[in-house]
């Protein structure tokens, strides 16, 4: 009984394996945050938001992407049985989605959190935040496991960009869905990046450039939203509303996961200081992350050469 009770006390006074957060992750390019509740960025109007220095050089200013007027960068789920559920770095100690960070550690990349969290009696879920000092983009894989039916799932990831701000420029940005290289109406050519997989915004001024990018087996689209939309339904629809103050997402349409199943999507801000040097993942030098399973996003990259640099792992 004695060594019973003694485990039981040893139990109650271990505490969990858990890590501060926000946790902020700083590379040669990129410096950024995780917050309380996942999001990208410390917090509101707390920097980093997303902070990027095109000339890799981690001189990082108090310029950023995220912070300015209202910061929006968001993910969420949706299901028939659990309505749609938002975590806003708006308001980064609350969500839909409850959870914390688990590791800030990888032996495959410089920068790594491991954020999990839940819906209670309906499903678990994983994020992983990630870049390597080399990398002018955040990558993320996402894991969706259910503990209920779900029914007409989906997955939303969406961001309020604001790269023209700094230098005392304008919130407005010039936004596109995909990438048509030779300009033929069409994008089925070498260099092209579909609509579905791409969409950006370039600062009007600056030309600085942040897009969300996928080459995910899962059905997906993008949108252009001028109504902020945290909606999956709203970015799947593949709406484009065009240059201002919008915001740009890609939304994952999922289906049917059956409990115990589970699906994992892979998709990344990427940023350079113009389009034409967008820091895509290229699949050759993107080690496998950890825990979970990275689904390489370069296929039919090759191309792309000319279109963006490579970094170095």
């Amino acid at each position: 009984m004695k060594k019973m009770l003694l485990a039981i006390a040893l139990v109650a006074i271990l505490p969990l394996t858990t890590w501060a957060a926000p946790f902020i992750m700083e590379g040669d390019y990129v410096r950024t945050a995780v917050s309380d509740n996942g999001t990208l960025g410390f917090g509101s109007g707390t920097a980093p938001g997303l902070l990027h220095d095109a000339s890799g050089t981690s001189t990082f200013t108090t310029d950023d992407y995220l912070t300015p007027g209202s910061p929006w960068e968001i993910f969420a789920v949706s299901s028939s049985e659990t309505g749609n559920l938002v975590n806003n770095n708006t308001s980064p100690s609350s969500g839909g989605i409850t959870g914390s960070i688990l590791s800030t550690t990888s032996s495959s990349y410089d920068n790594y959190v491991l954020w999990e969290g839940f819906s209670s009696g309906y499903f678990d879920f994983t994020l992983e935040t990630f870049f390597n000092d080399g990398d002018e983009r955040v990558s993320f894989t996402t894991t969706i496991t259910a503990t209920h039916d779900l029914t007409d799932l989906t997955f939303l990831r969406a961001i309020d960009p604001d790269q023209d701000v700094i230098s005392g420029h304008t919130h407005d940005t010039t936004n596109n869905r995909g990438y048509d290289a030779n300009s033929d109406g069409d994008f089925d050519d070498a260099g092209d990046l579909a609509p579905e997989d791409w969409v950006s915004s370039e600062g009007n001024v600056t030309g600085l450039t942040l897009g969300l990018y996928t080459d995910s087996v899962y059905t997906h689209n993008t949108s252009i939203d001028n109504a902020w939309s945290s909606l999956a339904a709203t970015y799947l629809a593949g709406e484009d509303d065009g240059d201002g103050d919008w915001t740009i997402g890609l939304g994952f349409d999922l289906g049917t996961l059956l409990a115990g199943q589970s699906i994992t999507l892979d998709y990344a801000y990427v940023m350079g200081d113009s389009l034409a040097s967008v820091d895509l993942p290229d699949d050759d030098t993107a080690p496998v992350p950890e825990p979970s399973t990275w689904i390489l996003m370069g296929t039919g990259l090759a191309g792309l050469a000319w279109y963006r640099r490579r970094k170095s792992a």
